[in-house]
């Protein structure tokens, strides 16, 4: 509206510039009902293009339109096998469209071995409900075995927990520390109650995990109810029967909901067309490592086994046999390792699957590769490995092949979005509480500045 008014000195209201937005949208990107019924033939082009690819479409039938979109699912060849080479640690989250029509864009994604996200799968469906997740997860059972190594990581989203316990009996699944600290901070307010929180999450020992309980306990007794009300297994790392390595957050899924927050604005088909072409670039940049003098690690897990060399200096390491070994650290703590197991009683080794400071001190002692007992996910071969393949993109003259919709002519949702602007604030998962952020008392309504109102404002109209 400003830029009108400055440079075409026309004035226009909000809801005409928003709707020319919208148009311009629409010729940039095409239409959005357009969009799906293009979706279908897409996919096939897709599948075609890029083998190994699951595209699975679900309809909904009204007997005076016909078929209508209700469910997408899409997982490109080269993401199915890179997971080989990858931990088996699933992030999944939800995102809502801001598009022409009511839908949530669901997401599973890993982490390779330089700690960067991977993307396996999307989903658009018509809702973060129980049923949409439901099916989400039955189309990652494709590809992805109920398993008890297999480990999903989420936000406390009902519908989420809803979908593993039908669909992955075996799975584990743990909860995102960030949303169960920012919930802490916001239900209780006692000081430092967060960090401690945290701090007992991430504890790789039970005493160490009970010292950071027990001071939980005694600055708020409700909040020690609450969090044992959870269930100690889902959030805190020490009680977890799986192996959540590293990640005890979901950002992963949540720095990949960024990359795309522009494109979500988009019709279905630009959409998943901008998440192939990024996926495409991110395959073929993140392929070329080069090993030079670097040794055979990530450069992040180098940077992780550097920090933990610089902190083992200064520990008294003893032979127990050509294996293990006692050490001691700066504060007098003794721990047992066992290099040909990688294991040590700090927890962190087997854990992480990259050596402790106490696993490197023993390593020097032996005179054994430091870099041996980094486990191989987190290798510059491996990480070659999880990005070989390339992502191909739909050439004018594809053929298709395989027909994932079955001829299905298809139309846009049966639920519109409202009029006007939607919402780009995130929808607050279970047990959430959306903070309050101060605002400045007594602003002119004008020009934001405090001190006077819109009729003492001196900015010219």
């Amino acid at each position: 509206m400003q830029l009108m008014l400055g440079e075409h000195n026309i004035r226009i209201s909000y809801w005409k510039a928003w709707r020319s937005r919208e148009v311009a949208l629409e010729y940039a990107k095409g239409s959005f009902g357009t969009a799906y019924r293009m979706l279908p033939q897409y996919l096939e082009n897709l599948v075609v293009a890029n083998p190994g690819t699951v595209a699975e479409m679900h309809t909904s039938y009204d007997d005076a339109v016909g078929h209508k979109f209700k469910y997408m699912f899409l997982a490109l060849g080269a993401s199915i096998n890179g997971l080989k080479h990858m931990r088996k640690v699933i992030v999944v989250d939800g995102a809502h469209l801001r598009g022409k029509y009511v839908g949530c864009l669901l997401s599973a994604s890993a982490q390779d071995g330089n700690y960067q996200v991977f993307p396996i799968a999307i989903g658009i469906v018509d809702g973060e409900n129980d049923k949409a997740w439901e099916w989400f997860f039955n189309m990652l059972l494709k590809f992805i075995p109920n398993s008890s190594e297999v480990v999903f990581v989420s936000d406390r989203h009902s519908s989420i927990y809803h979908g593993i316990s039908k669909v992955y009996t075996a799975a584990r699944h743990c909860a995102c520390i960030l949303h169960l600290t920012r919930n802490v901070r916001t239900y209780f307010k006692t000081k430092n109650l967060g960090y401690l929180v945290g701090k007992a999450a991430r504890a790789f020992q039970l005493d160490e995990f009970y010292r950071a309980f027990n001071e939980i306990k005694t600055l708020d007794a409700s909040c020690a109810e609450y969090l044992i009300a959870i269930g100690l297994e889902n959030w805190a790392r020490a009680h977890f029967e799986g192996n959540r390595y590293n990640i005890m957050t979901s950002n992963v899924a949540e720095t990949w909901n960024s990359v795309l927050r522009e494109a979500r604005e988009y019709p279905v088909l630009a959409l998943l067309e901008h998440i192939r072409a990024k996926l495409m670039t991110w395959f073929a940049e993140r392929r070329i490592v080069k090993q030079g003098g670097n040794g055979r690690l990530t450069a992040r897990v180098k940077e992780i086994v550097e920090t933990n060399f610089r902190n083992s200096g200064g520990m008294l390491v003893r032979m127990i046999n050509s294996m293990k070994f006692e050490v001691k650290d700066k504060d007098d703590s003794t721990y047992e390792v066992n290099l040909g197991e990688k294991y040590c009683t700090c927890f962190a080794f087997q854990k992480l699957l990259i050596p402790c400071p106490h696993a490197i001190a023993s390593a020097i002692k032996a005179k054994v590769s430091i870099e041996s007992l980094v486990a191989d996910f987190y290798t510059i071969d491996t990480l070659a490995l999880a990005y070989a393949e390339d992502i191909v993109p739909i050439t004018n003259g594809a053929k298709a092949g395989g027909d994932p919709t079955q001829g299905v002519d298809m139309f846009p949702p049966a639920s519109r979005r409202p009029p006007g602007r939607p919402r780009k604030s995130t929808i607050l998962s279970t047990g959430e509480i959306r903070m309050k952020t101060r605002r400045r008392k007594h602003a002119c309504s004008r020009c934001k500045a405090a001190g006077h109102n819109k009729e003492t404002c001196k900015v010219a109209i």
